[in-house]
């Protein structure tokens, strides 16, 4: 909802409304459109390199809300958020299954969503406190939050 919120605050009146609906949107329809093909794609290069580009394009977009501030840019921004959606969001649930033995699956995808409830309501706390001080200071949080994400990523990777 920041990125919503921060697309809302540069547009009065009707557009202050209409375009965040639109921008959302977007986001959605990419969404559902990258989400099969970053599936496949996992499947052939590995769930681990397709979530480490998904966190440093997402530690971009966050940079890019930063200093968005008209149509095109937020345009872009959003359907690059719902691009990196697709990347993250079913191949960490598979990510999790991998890496579970068969019997374990369903045990260790509900400790996936329940920490990630958790970080997800600290995050947001976060996030919120840091909107209230200045909105740009919570993208720059998401971005270097996901940036140190993919570095420790990547290091796990590396290490397995």
């Amino acid at each position: 909802m920041f990125f919503v919120l921060r697309a809302q605050q540069f547009f009065s009146g009707k557009l202050s409304v209409l375009l965040p609906l639109l921008f959302y949107s977007i986001f959605n329809i990419l969404y559902a459109s990258f989400s099969i093909p970053a599936g496949i794609l996992s499947d052939k290069i590995g769930r681990g390199k397709v979530i480490r580009i998904g966190y440093l394009l997402f530690s971009l977009v966050c940079l890019g809300f930063v200093f968005a501030n008209s149509f095109l840019p937020f345009l872009f921004l959003f359907a690059f958020y719902g691009i990196v959606y697709a990347l993250v969001n079913g191949n960490q649930r598979a990510y999790v299954s991998d890496l579970s033995s068969p019997d374990l699956k369903a045990t260790s995808l509900g400790i996936f969503h329940t920490l990630n409830g958790i970080a997800m309501l600290c995050s947001s706390l976060i996030a919120g406190i840091l909107w209230q001080m200045n909105p740009s200071l919570t993208f720059l949080y998401g971005s270097v939050l996901s940036l140190v994400s993919f570095l420790l990523f990547w290091f796990w990777d590396l290490c397995r």
